[in-house]
């Protein structure tokens, strides 16, 4: 989870944020956005531009916007190497997603967000499903089936601080009153697994269950996802079984 305290060098942590302005949604930014949204003249902006440019962490365009430079990518496989989930876990989550005959994800706990780091799909749909890299993903806890899954098993006294105040409804189903999420993680502790019935994205519904290391500490989160027609109460329930299963397998493997 990132780090909330104040940062002791004020000018590197202003510029690091110029990084995390880029997403998912703005992959590409001018530098007139970046110094509005970093709260720095464009003079001051373009000197801290030009060293993350010329050290790889920046892109420059022909047109002159930035996005994120290779030096990021290169970071991220650093990561996801010394994590070392790939080994251990993804022959677990392609027989997941093979049992299942829907998608499989796996995240880790990041603040009040979901970091996704793997996809699996069923060799049987791959030409059917539309397939992505969810690397580095962030969605939100409250209204995911993975997020309700590994909040759902933290200490109650945790969850304010997993969930932002000020929550988005993407979707009429998403709930996002504070004590009907408390309510709804309470049912998804006792119940063993996480449903999110297209609360995050449409026609889509979920089964989360957490995952944890093996000295017992909960590490991670994993869902089935597919369309709301076929997702039906008789399949969660078949699908959360399953991630279970799954789970146990993955607590032998994970040792951090």
């Amino acid at each position: 989870m990132p780090d909330q305290q104040a940062p002791k060098v004020k000018s590197l942590a202003k510029a690091l944020k110029i990084l995390s302005c880029f997403t998912i949604q703005e992959p590409v930014l001018g530098v007139t956005e970046l110094a509005e949204r970093i709260g720095v003249t464009k003079s001051n902006i373009h000197n801290i531009l030009a060293t993350f440019h010329s050290e790889g962490y920046l892109e420059r365009l022909p047109d002159g916007r930035y996005t994120l430079g290779l030096k990021i990518l290169e970071y991220a496989f650093i990561i996801n190497q010394n994590l070392g989930y790939p080994k251990a876990i993804y022959d677990i989550l392609l027989d997941t997603a093979n049992r299942t005959g829907e998608i499989v994800y796996f995240g880790l706990p990041y603040g009040t967000n979901v970091l996704y780091l793997y996809v699996a799909h069923p060799l049987s749909k791959m030409q059917a499903l539309p397939y992505r890299d969810i690397l580095g993903e962030i969605s939100p806890m409250y209204c995911t089936g993975i997020g309700k899954a590994i909040l759902a098993h933290m200490p109650e006294g945790e969850w304010r601080e997993h969930i932002p105040e000020e929550r988005r409804r993407y979707q009429p189903n998403t709930i996002t009153d504070l004590e009907a999420i408390f309510e709804e993680l309470r049912r998804t502790r006792t119940r063993g697994y996480a449903i999110d019935s297209s609360e995050r994205d449409p026609n889509v519904r979920c089964a989360g269950v957490p995952v944890y290391n093996s000295a017992g500490r909960l590490i991670a989160g994993m869902s089935v996802s597919g369309p709301s027609i076929t997702m039906t109460d008789e399949k969660l329930i078949e699908c959360a079984g399953i991630l279970q299963s799954a789970a146990l397998k993955m607590r032998e493997r994970i040792y951090r």
